[in-house]
């Protein structure tokens, strides 16, 4: 039995408000232990995040017995008030520990904490065990005093200094440890600390592996990195910028900061906005400093995010950090000094942010244009000058994603090719602001520019068919015919419009034929083969009015049989199968033997029989139907719903 005693000494329910109900993610408990371990002079501090428990181990001072009683389980001492030191013994750290409570987070995601402990200045060993259920148990009997169990103890020696630290181990956790977890765990935490990236003699590892610093990542632009000289000047209390920080007085004391811009918007709320720290430790999560309008750049705030080191407003009566270390109070007068602070750089990097990423856009529209440099030189250099003036004037809208602005882009220029939006694009061009309005305008004329390309082309197409039709009615020859489809592929299926017919494909498929079949079983070819990537599209046609047999029927599916088998074959080819195969003939068919087949054919081969007469209906109904969704989508447009 271990004759030692300890007691936590704290007034009912103050363990439930501080340590349940204030910290629930893991990030926030770890965060607390974190900064224990930083005050302890630490040089590392190891996190093991496991299924059933949560490690937290560092090589720091560690703690006597009378130090485990005195300081760590008395609730609510300032460390700094009674040593009265804000500086660390040994490394002479700035001391993050203030209000005493933070060794009780543990409690937010876990029922016990056990704390092991070994003495730097006497190699005391103590390990004790803090249970939730006995001290809410005490609560319930408002007893001020609750005992804590001491599982092992050691008494001073000289052999155990070397292993000095402490271990914290979270038992009985209600979150679950998942992948997922372990792996956003690292990211979340490296935007707590500023530790690491400061202190040479500070490391966090969790899992063995070293917190990320994720801040230049992905961004388009950071500063001060990124500052030209004209940019550093609109920055004149800036005394230097280096190492990635700008470094700036404020009231006798100092502000370090760094801000970036993503290219895109900022999805993940806990990134978007500044963040505020306090001698390396988190004290304000990302925020505008309530900044509520008046800013030039305003969709800057949607891009932008940044780490400001304050130390001050955590030194001696500034106090302005609450308790659970997530924002800090700006009713101050020191407070309000702050915002009025932070609020002039947010509008002056949000005005640079709009400008470079304006200059950015012109130089990814000049290098856009240049694909369009063949189309924008023939026009007359009048014509020319307004069509890439309106074209920059879209760049400089910072939400217009590259896709669409490309898109657009494209439209604007055909518009004025075929004499359409001419009005419209010179309104913008003589414009000198583009307002949002403005812009929903081209985009809404553009988007019924494209449906009404669309559907002039779909007209067109249904006048081929019609075309068709009248030579199948004459029944001309079956060449004449086929080099019509051959032509135009859309009409057996609106898919096979990106079909096309290489001399290469025809070569393969005769070479293999030759290989593979009896010509005198198959005396022919077939008529048309249209590639499109790997696949392959086998069309025959008989001629108008010569109905199918058994016989032929027969021989196209011995062709296409020994195709297929030859492509095997073939693995040096890009072709690796034959999509469909389609035999256009007359349909006249007697015997439900032959219809049998024929089903069997589409259903298991992909050889599908169709008559002159379907092909031609189902084409156009094809191409109608497209057509009629066009103008539903489009009511108010007499351009579209005239055709």
């Amino acid at each position: 039995m271990i004759d030692k005693e300890l007691k936590l000494i704290v007034q009912p329910r103050v363990i439930d408000h501080l340590g349940i109900k204030m910290y629930q993610k893991p990030v926030d408990v770890i965060s607390e232990f974190v900064a224990n371990s930083w005050d302890a002079d630490s040089e590392i501090v190891n996190i093991k995040l496991e299924k059933e428990k949560i490690t937290i181990s560092d090589n720091g001072s560690g703690m006597t017995f009378d130090e485990c009683q005195d300081c760590y389980l008395t609730v609510g001492r300032d460390r700094r008030e009674d040593t009265g030191k804000e500086i660390s013994e040994e490394r002479s750290r700035p001391i993050l520990g203030r209000k005493g409570i933070g060794k009780f987070a543990g409690f937010g995601i876990a029922k016990t904490i056990n704390i092991k402990t070994i003495s730097k200045f006497n190699g005391e060993k103590t390990v004790f065990q803090m249970e939730i259920d006995s001290i809410l148990e005490h609560d319930s009997r408002n007893e001020n005093e609750k005992p804590i169990i001491v599982t092992e103890y050691i008494e001073p020696n000289e052999e155990n200094k070397s292993l000095c630290g402490t271990t914290v181990t979270l038992d009985g956790l209600n979150v679950e440890i998942t992948s997922q977890l372990v792996s956003d765990f690292s990211t979340e935490l490296s935007r707590r600390f500023l530790l690491t990236q400061f202190y040479d003699d500070f490391k966090i590892l969790v899992n063995d592996e070293k917190l990320p610093d994720n801040f230049n990542s992905e961004m388009e632009f950071v500063f001060p990195r990124d500052f030209t000289d004209a940019e550093k000047a609109k920055f004149p209390n800036v005394v230097s910028f280096e190492n990635g920080w700008a470094k700036e007085p404020f009231q006798g004391k100092e502000i370090q900061w760094r801000i970036g811009f993503y290219e895109d918007t900022i999805k993940i709320e806990e990134l978007r906005g500044l963040s505020i720290y306090a001698k390396g430790k988190l004290a304000q999560k990302p925020f505008f400093f309530d900044l509520t309008g008046g800013i030039s750049g305003q969709n800057a705030l949607e891009y932008m995010t940044g780490q400001i080191r304050m130390d001050f407003i955590d030194e001696g009566n500034n106090d302005l950090i609450s308790t659970e270390r997530q924002r800090i109070n700006l009713q101050t007068e020191l407070g309000r000094s702050i915002r009025t602070w932070g609020i002039e750089i947010i509008k002056i990097l949000g005005l640079i942010w709009k400008t470079r990423r304006s200059e950015k856009r012109l130089q990814e529209l000049n290098n856009k244009v240049s694909g369009f440099r063949d189309r924008l030189d023939k026009l007359p250099s009048s014509e020319r000058k307004t069509i890439e003036s309106v074209l920059k004037k879209i760049a400089s809208f910072p939400r217009l994603g590259h896709p669409r602005f490309q898109e657009l882009c494209n439209d604007i220029l055909t518009s004025w090719e075929i004499g359409r939006l001419r009005n419209l694009i010179t309104e913008i061009s003589e414009t000198k602001n583009l307002s949002a309005i403005k812009l929903l305008e081209i985009f809404s004329e553009a988007d019924v520019l494209t449906a009404l390309n669309i559907a002039e082309s779909i007209k067109t197409k249904i006048s081929t068919i019609g075309e068709l039709k009248k030579r199948v009615m004459a029944k001309e020859l079956e060449n004449s015919v086929r080099n019509f489809i051959y032509d135009h592929p859309w009409l057996i299926h609106p898919k096979w419009e990106s079909y096309k017919k290489e001399r290469f494909v025809s070569k393969l498929i005769s070479d293999i034929a030759d290989k593979e079949l009896n010509v005198e079983a198959f005396n022919g070819r077939v008529d048309l083969v249209l590639s499109s990537g790997e696949n392959l599209l086998l069309i025959e046609f008989m001629r108008p009015g010569l109905p199918i047999d058994r016989e032929h029927l027969e021989r196209i599916f011995y062709y296409v049989d020994g195709i297929r088998k030859g492509l095997k074959k073939e693995t040096g080819s890009r072709f690796k199968r034959i999509d469909s195969t389609y035999l256009i003939t007359e349909l006249k068919i007697d015997s439900d033997l032959f219809t049998t087949r024929i089903e069997q054919l589409s259903r298991d081969d992909n050889i599908f029989i169709l008559s002159w007469d379907s092909l031609i209906e189902q084409a156009k109904n094809q191409w109608e139907e497209y057509l009629e969704l066009i103008k539903q989508r489009n009511p108010n447009d007499k351009r579209i719903q005239d055709l």
